[in-house]
């Protein structure tokens, strides 16, 4: 493999000449700095995956032309193999399968106690058999006990006639790490890999390799992933947003990607690059920014700051942790805290806030809405629930009760507006 040009030197190169860029995902101007980098991230990928398969196809060409002119299980044959495997890292071996499907020279040595394996109920010998055209086949269970996909040259004599294949075993997973991981490292990216009929080639969870993402189990509570999937297969390149497990496999995230395609003569690969995106690029309103507000918010009514400046009645300290808060957040209307006695003392911004607001008090005339906030500062639970506002928007409230081992503060809340 090529030396991977360090990604910085290399970003700063193509961003230059972005503009003449083929793939092109969405115009460069709807595009945020952020996703603007991925994509040639992602040009930068395809670009490789599709040079080395042309670089083996030309290869694996002018080797079927030399093979025609030898016995097919000859020393010259066989070297010919050897030199092919040892040129291309990704192959595994490499083998001359005659016209009735069986192996009858496979390099290199480790690989040839398979000679003699009759392998013509694979779809892809059938196919060279009957087109004579060389084929890339889907990753299938390969004789030599794991998933392979199989690059297949047709070998004529010299009257023309077919005489048999030349046949190139890769793990695609092998094949693609190396090429995606040097590219991606240090960057908050994932990119997975999939073929025509939904299975996954690669991905930086293991786990995922082989499986099909509109059948497996795993993927079944994710329906926008399969319809986005379905999508995927249908378009060269484009973008999208789907929800499906975080890196670490333990909680749905909403993920921004991009995808663009590489392949061989009928077989594609898609290339689907993926990052989480964070509360803030969520779109507003949307479940997963409540999720990701919820989350946060949990964590920081935890806070010992705030327990302090809770405990002490200390407004300022309360406000410079709710500044704290509303900055990391932009997206949201304001977060605020209702006391125990169920009042609306202050937030932030104050002029998204209610100040000293005492539910209980008016519930009973024009505010009888507000007995949610009510009921979650008496049981002291957790709760999420849509309501109009008075100056007309509709809004999210995401609440959460605030306590020490010692006290009971009432709730703090955040508005996200839809």
């Amino acid at each position: 493999m090529k030396k991977i040009i360090p990604f910085i030197i290399v970003l700063a190169v193509i961003v230059v000449s972005v503009i003449i860029l083929k793939n092109v995902l969405r115009p460069q101007q709807g595009m945020t700095p952020s996703e603007k980098a991925q994509s040639i991230v992602l040009g930068m990928v395809t670009e490789r995956v599709q040079s080395e398969l042309a670089h083996a196809d030309k290869d694996f060409a002018n080797a079927a032309q030399k093979i025609s002119s030898y016995e097919l299980s000859s020393d010259s044959v066989r070297n010919i193999l050897i030199g092919i495997h040892s040129r291309h890292s990704f192959i595994v071996d490499c083998c001359i399968v005659d016209t009735n499907g069986i192996m009858i020279a496979v390099e290199p040595e480790e690989f040839k106690s398979f000679e003699g394996f009759d392998i013509n109920d694979q779809a892809h010998v059938q196919k060279i058999h009957q087109a004579h055209r060389p084929v890339m086949s889907n990753a299938f269970m390969a004789v030599e006990g794991f998933q392979a996909v199989d690059i297949q040259f047709p070998i004529f004599s010299e009257n023309n006639t077919f005489i048999g294949s030349l046949s190139m075993l890769i793990r695609p997973d092998s094949m693609l790490v190396d090429i995606i991981k040097p590219i991606i490292k240090g960057i908050p990216v994932n990119i997975w890999v999939m073929q025509n009929d939904g299975i996954i080639l690669y991905d930086r969870n293991e786990k995922e390799i082989g499986k099909n993402l509109f059948t497996d189990e795993m993927y079944q509570p994710y329906e926008n992933l399969r319809t986005l999937g379905q999508e995927i297969l249908e378009n060269n390149s484009g973008y999208g947003s789907y929800t499906f497990l975080s890196n670490t496999m333990t909680e749905p995230v909403e993920k921004l990607c991009f995808w663009e395609t590489a392949g061989l003569y009928d077989m594609q690969w898609k290339l689907v690059l993926t990052s989480a995106l964070s509360g803030a690029e969520a779109q507003r309103g949307s479940k997963e920014s409540v999720k990701y507000i919820q989350k946060n918010l949990k964590n920081f009514v935890q806070r010992t700051d705030l327990l302090t400046a809770l405990s002490e009645n200390d407004e300022e300290s309360i406000k410079k942790c709710f500044e704290n808060f509303y900055t990391s957040y932009p997206y949201i209307y304001s977060i605020q805290w209702v006391d125990t006695s169920a009042t609306s003392r202050f937030g932030i911004p104050q002029e998204h806030s209610l100040i000293n607001y005492n539910y209980r008090e008016t519930h009973d005339s024009i505010n009888e809405r507000y007995q949610d906030f009510i009921s979650v500062v008496d049981n002291k639970e957790s709760a999420v629930f849509e309501k109009n506002l008075l100056e007309g928007d509709s809004a999210i409230f995401i609440l959460e009760p605030v306590s020490s081992a010692e006290q009971y503060f009432g709730i703090i809340y955040v508005m996200l507006l839809k």
